[in-house]
């Protein structure tokens, strides 16, 4: 018999070694790497698990582990490969855009410099005409002059014939100047488009490089996920196996009352001062769920192996999830607590005053840390792919006794 149709009660137990526990925030400096090295450090761990009862359990703890960091590892990589391919893309437009400008460019520079030509032609013509022709006839044409009227007359022909001449050599420089800055923008937009296809094989290549390791990472996911399901598959065919589980299990259930009351003894004078939007024991039967889905796979209370015959507290409640789905703050409150917990993955408790508490498990990528305050709806991270099951473990703490969520979730 397999494993999740024989141990109902592995999602209801809550898996606590806090000698274990690791701080769950993002990690420092380049997550890819960062991740990397962790699954290294595990992979390495497997390879040297002990045989025997306890080495088993070991390594399917390792595997979850590793499991979860190889997700969160992909999910690194899309969003990268994502970023990269929003960069390309707008590398992409600006290289159109560029291109689009030098076309327009090139055009006009072309019209100018046929106008520059024609220009110059026709000033050449002009001047070859007043200079060598009209220079020598000018003082015959005043001289010629038959009276004094005449002769003003004829001078402000002459002037007029000189200031237009002046004000086309003026054209002429002018459009001259306006050829040169044209060739001088066209040469500095063909450098920025060099430079900007230059960016574009580098991105290029890097969004090819993150697609080829972001496939294979999966396909080293998928090797893990194998491995776990023949890892269950033998605990679940061994009596032995299923027995020392549950037992550890047992005792990480008096680890989460001892943190429950480590943190209602203790003071938190560097936490941000806050009040809740309602005193929660107000909110009975008003929070609202911390998934989407109502679907509860195991409630809260006595549960007996069908197999083994043992009995077992279910301090909570589990609720049917896919991994990725968010998981969402139900009261206003203050994060106390992130750590990984063997077959929970991520857990966080929120802190909401009074002495009441909510913890959130089997939660892969968190979205708060340590001592941040949530309202509710808030999302704090979202379902992972740690323990027997697709399931969410959810519980509440009420000045250090177990409550059956339901009693307080809307209906």
């Amino acid at each position: 018999m397999h494993l999740k149709d024989c141990y109902i009660t592995a999602a209801a137990l809550f898996i606590l070694t806090l000698a274990c526990i690791c701080r769950a925030a993002p990690p420092s400096g380049d997550q890819v790497e960062r991740l990397r090295l962790e699954i290294r450090e595990l992979e390495a761990r497997i390879e040297q698990a002990e045989t025997g009862r306890r080495g088993v359990i070991q390594q399917l703890e390792d595997i979850d582990r590793q499991i979860e960091l190889r997700r969160r590892l992909v999910k690194e990589l899309k969003r990268k490969e994502s970023s990269g391919s929003v960069r390309l893309e707008k590398l992409k437009r600006n290289i159109r855009k560029l291109q689009n400008q030098i076309e327009a460019l090139s055009n006009k520079l072309a019209e100018d410099e046929a106008d520059l030509a024609e220009m110059r032609r026709q000033v050449g013509e002009r001047i070859s005409y007043m200079y060598r022709r009209l220079n020598g006839d000018r003082l015959l044409l005043l001289l010629s002059a038959t009276d004094v009227n005449d002769l003003s007359r004829r001078q402000h022909y002459l002037h007029a014939v000189e200031r237009y001449d002046r004000t086309r050599l003026k054209q002429l420089r002018d459009q001259r100047d306006r050829v040169i800055t044209d060739r001088l923008e066209r040469k500095e937009l063909r450098r920025k488009m060099t430079i900007e296809k230059a960016r574009q094989l580098s991105e290029l290549e890097q969004v090819r490089t993150l697609i080829a390791s972001r496939r294979a990472e999966e396909r080293e996911l998928a090797a893990e996920r194998s491995r776990k399901s023949r890892l269950l598959d033998r605990i679940s065919g061994d009596t032995e196996l299923l027995r020392a589980l549950i037992e550890e299990r047992r005792h990480s259930l008096e680890e989460i009352e001892r943190e429950i009351d480590r943190l209602e003894g203790r003071s938190h004078p560097s936490m941000p001062v806050w009040q809740p939007d309602l005193p929660f024991n107000k909110l009975a039967g008003k929070l609202p769920w911390p998934l989407r889905k109502r679907n509860v796979v195991h409630p809260f209370g006595r549960i007996v192996h069908p197999r083994l015959g043992t009995t077992t507290i279910n301090p909570g409640i589990d609720i049917a999830a896919s991994v990725g789905d968010p998981v969402y703050a139900v009261a206003r409150g203050q994060i106390t607590r992130i750590a990984w917990l063997r077959g929970f993955g991520n857990t966080v408790i929120l802190s909401h005053g009074d002495g009441y508490y909510t913890v959130y498990a089997r939660l892969g990528n968190i979205l708060i840390s340590e001592g941040e305050v949530v309202g509710p709806g808030q999302p704090v991270g979202e379902v992972g792919d740690t323990g027997m099951e697709s399931s969410f473990h959810f519980e509440i703490w009420a000045k250090r006794k177990k409550q059956d969520p339901i009693k307080w979730l809307e209906r």
